[in-house]
């Protein structure tokens, strides 16, 4: 039997990091890369740099399935250097897609509910994208993309995706950090989203994957929370005090990037709705 040749594009990251592990776990064939974040069984790639991106397809003497869940996701960022948000979210996965495609390898993309405005959450796949940041638009203009120029590629999105790694790019460990240090978090009580656990996540996607599932799917946990209520439950699930998390309105941040409010995102394709216990572990 020959076993499939797997690329993940971002493995030292939250999503990638989990999937790399969970493929490699159920034996399949995986071959990583890392950006920024050096780990020992990871190669590095600069994928704004078409000569690296070919070079290292180059080097692999078949490729199956490509995932790309690298993104450059700090919101605010992307609004505040919008060409640099440009060439890490839309230019370099389109590139990486071009070149995946090219040696057969089908596309798995991450994107992000950010496509949405969230102002009548929670979306279905069919409802009408509207982006109201840098990062949501730049997302929505790679999927279009993929969805016009790469056949056959699966095009995921998860939100407010978290999980147990101790990673500050996890939201629950930086709760943590804070709150083992006995200071306040501040938690927006206006923001409504479907927290995702990358355990859940990438169960659903490599089931979605192995069935060929085609175009937009949503993945994503099964409770609508407010980021204060996820806040407390990561709080009394580690034995800290709530009272340390603070109630208060996203306005009072004063951040560069607008966020959606009513958002959330659920899915129309049954075989993907996530429930705890069955599909992942909760942290909290």
């Amino acid at each position: 039997m020959i076993r499939v040749q797997h690329v993940i594009i971002g493995a030292s990251g939250q999503v990638g990091g989990y999937l790399q592990r969970t493929l490699a776990r159920l034996g399949e064939d995986v071959r990583g890369t890392y950006y920024r974040h050096p780990e020992p069984s990871l190669t590095q790639l600069d994928i704004t740099e078409p000569k690296e991106v070919q070079d290292f397809f180059n080097a692999l003497k078949r490729v199956d399935v490509v995932w790309i869940p690298a993104a450059m996701a700090n919101v605010d960022q992307c609004q505040q250097d919008v060409d640099a948000s440009h060439l890490h979210n839309v230019e370099a996965p389109g590139y990486v897609a071009q070149t995946a495609m090219k040696r057969g390898g089908r596309v798995v993309f991450f994107s992000t509910d950010y496509v949405f405005d969230g102002h009548n959450g929670p979306y279905g796949e069919e409802d009408p994208t509207h982006p109201i940041q840098v990062y949501g638009q730049h997302k929505e203009e790679i999927e279009q993309y993929l969805r016009k120029e790469i056949p056959h590629a699966l095009i995921i999105r998860p939100a407010w995706i978290y999980s147990r790694d101790e990673n500050p790019r996890n939201f629950v460990y930086r709760v943590l950090e804070q709150l083992k240090e006995n200071k306040p978090v501040k938690a927006v009580i206006d923001q409504w989203n479907t927290p995702t656990p990358s355990e859940g996540l990438v169960k659903m996607a490599w089931q979605a994957v192995q069935d060929g599932f085609e175009g937009i799917l949503h993945i994503a946990g099964p409770e609508r929370l407010t980021r204060y209520d996820l806040t407390c439950r990561i709080a009394k699930a580690f034995g800290y005090d709530v009272s340390l998390i603070e109630p208060v309105n996203t306005a009072s941040f004063h951040l560069p990037a607008s966020r959606p409010l009513n958002g959330g995102l659920i899915t129309q394709y049954a075989p993907y709705k996530m429930e705890s216990g069955r599909d992942f572990t909760p942290v909290f």
